[in-house]
């Protein structure tokens, strides 16, 4: 013990007389301050390449996910068509289909946002099951409205066309 405080003493006291004194003049260190900005310029380009990478791997995922979902509303409402043996079913599934999912995911921004504006103090994941509900609700009566001003819409075409 006596030999680590009698090292530390030296050190200290080799510290303490080491110091410069400034009175005389000190070298330049210009050069160690361009090598500095240089290691940081490249921890800044390693930090933006990272990010754009993540924003790429982010925007594909999104962009698989949506050819995922679209091909499944393509899918079923071809399934229901061929099922029923009716054109008409199947584009009423992909209208309804369509509708609820788009309305699902702009009921939980929209019922987030307004949990947020007017601080109705819900959990972040309850107010997107609510808006999800709801919009899922919503876009259901929205295709089914859709729906029948469309079927109404081509009626009219039809006896319009005809001679």
């Amino acid at each position: 013990m006596k030999f680590w405080l009698t090292v530390l003493l030296l050190l200290s006291f080799s510290m303490a007389w080491s110091q410069v004194d400034p009175s005389t003049p000190q070298s330049d260190d210009a050069e160690f301050n361009v090598f500095l900005f240089t290691l940081l310029l490249v921890f800044i380009a390693i930090i933006v390449g990272a990010i754009i990478a993540g924003a790429l791997l982010a925007i594909i995922s999104l962009f698989a996910l949506l050819a995922l979902v679209s091909a499944g509303v393509l899918s079923t409402s071809i399934l229901v068509g061929l099922y029923r043996k009716s054109l008409a079913a199947g584009f009423k599934t992909a209208i309804v289909l369509t509708c609820s999912l788009g309305s699902a995911f702009l009921g939980t921004i929209i019922f987030w946002l307004i949990n947020r504006i007017f601080q109705i103090h819900l959990n972040p994941p309850t107010a997107a099951l609510i808006g999800a509900f709801s919009g899922l609700l919503g876009g259901i009566l929205l295709g089914l409205i859709l729906n029948s001003i469309i079927r109404l819409f081509l009626k009219y075409c039809r006896q319009k066309l005809s001679f």
